[in-house]
């Protein structure tokens, strides 16, 4: 029992140090506001729009969104309190809001959809302080963003001008420039103490600009917002210019995902023609697509060599194979005429024996007699005949084995010059199946044959491309150095 309990907390022991050790993932919060059906105003045709798409572009990049459309008083203190919550140690928080908005005093207050904004008191209690949000960001440890397409015409404006004369306070339509806290974004869709235009299509100039930057991946939040301005700028034909408050240590990305650039650093060598594809489907209009379309359309001309090469190979190994057949069946003939042949040729003759010992009788020796042939000469001529119909066969066949040796070295002259190189990599060289006869010219034996044509000319287009995508092989770099 007491090893058991050991273990266990062995086992704890080891999962805490394991959990300690994870990356902890970077907490984002957002609250996203766009009122629109004001009642005691004119309703803005396209701050809802604006909030449902900067919630959406949000969310794309891994925020936890609290949004809400046509919030009153009540509703705007619930939700800025929720979100205060949420901020807690974030590690980024971002408020956005898109509605009417004005300077009271040289404070900035942003207007709830029931507000009925008379006189000064109507706005200590009846709109939002800025500084509320100010407050509800700065529990957050990390990045603090703050984007505010409020600066729209406001009649509560025009509505407390006319008590401005008579009594002690300032009212101005735009908003007036926020203390910068460190650590702080602070995005006006407009100048201070200017008017922001709400746009003719589906959002307003600043947010429709705003929402197609966040989708850009890999762009520093400056460098977000001085696009989001030459933007605005452009489409408002220089009328607007958004303004930026900005005091950041360090950089900060909204859309952390790689770039194109990343991407294609990153698949650049790859052989994938999958890979490759997705990348030109997924940034048709990127620099780096035409780059990809070549490499992809080199790999495939290179699959396409490769799979005519490979079948060329099985293609002649069938053919010498069979090749060999033939010659081993003529070999086999030759021997047999030989050996008939030779049966048919006459015995030499046998002597008779010597006399007996002690035998005076010289008589004269019988004349020595040859043993009659097995065969008449008609048969030892058509052996004969058959014996050199097979040395014409086997000299045939050794004609036609050079004549595939040298078929088989042209198509691979010309298949090693589609890919690029006159001859094949190392590695082809090794996966290729050597079925040659070993009868066959070696390489290094070969002559120049004039009739077999001169090697194929160095493609140096080609070459070059290949250099460029630094897919050169030794081979192909000595022939680059011909074409300077």
């Amino acid at each position: 029992m007491i090893l058991i309990a050991r273990l266990c907390g062995l086992v704890m022991l080891m999962l805490t140090g394991l959990a300690m050790a994870a990356p902890v993932p970077e907490r984002r919060v957002a609250l996203v506001i766009g009122n629109s059906s004001y009642r005691n105003a004119p309703a803005l045709p396209n701050t809802v729009n604006d909030a449902r798409d900067m919630a959406g572009a949000l969310r794309k990049v891994g925020f936890e969104v609290i949004d809400g459309i046509d919030l009153d008083k009540r509703g705007m203190d619930a939700a800025l309190t929720r979100f205060a919550r949420l901020a807690q140690d974030a590690d980024a928080a971002m408020f956005y809001f898109a509605g009417h908005g004005f300077q009271f005093n040289g404070e900035n207050y942003l207007v709830p959809v029931e507000a009925k904004i008379e006189d000064e008191v109507g706005v200590q209690y009846e709109t939002t302080r800025l500084n509320d949000v100010v407050t509800a960001l700065n529990f957050a440890k990390g990045v603090k963003i703050m984007v505010l397409d409020a600066c729209r015409n406001n009649p509560f404006v025009n509505q407390l001008a006319k008590r401005q004369a008579t009594r002690g306070f300032s009212v101005s339509s735009g908003l007036a420039p926020v203390a910068r806290a460190q650590g702080m974004v602070i995005a006006y869709a407009t100048q201070a103490n200017d008017v922001a235009a709400d746009g003719a299509g589906r959002n307003s100039p600043f947010t429709a600009a705003l929402v197609r930057e966040i989708d850009q991946p890999g762009l520093e939040v400056a460098t977000l917002f001085r696009r989001v301005q030459k933007s605005v700028y452009d489409a408002t034909s220089g009328r607007q210019t958004p303004e930026l408050s900005l005091s950041l240590l360090g950089d900060f990305y909204l859309n952390r995902e790689e770039t194109d650039a990343d991407i294609w650093q990153r698949i650049r060598s790859s052989d994938e023609p999958g890979v490759l594809r997705d990348f030109i489907q997924r940034y048709p209009a990127s620099f780096f697509a035409i780059d990809a379309r070549t490499r992809l359309d080199l790999i495939e001309r290179r699959s396409l060599a490769t799979n005519e090469r490979d079948r060329l190979v099985r293609e002649f190994a069938e053919r010498e194979r069979a090749l060999l057949e033939r010659v081993e069946r003529a070999e086999q003939g030759r021997q047999q005429a030989a050996t008939d042949l030779a049966r048919q040729e006459p015995d030499e003759a046998v002597p008779p024996p010597p006399p007996a010992s002690g035998d005076s009788t010289r008589a004269r020796p019988a004349p020595i007699q040859p043993k009659p042939p097995t065969g008449d000469a008609a048969e030892r001529s058509r052996l004969a005949d058959e014996l050199a119909r097979r040395e014409k066969e086997l000299a045939a066949l050794e004609t036609e084995k050079r004549r595939l040796a040298e078929e088989r070295r042209n198509v691979e002259q010309a298949l090693a010059a589609r890919l690029g190189t006159l001859t094949p990599s190392p590695a082809d060289r090794s996966a290729q199946p050597q079925a040659v006869p070993a009868s066959a010219p070696r390489p290094a034996e070969r002559r120049a044959d004039p009739a077999a044509g001169a090697p194929a000319k160095t493609n140096c287009g080609e070459l070059l491309l290949r250099a460029q995508l630094g897919d050169l092989t030794p081979a192909a770099r000595e022939q680059l150095q011909q074409c300077r």
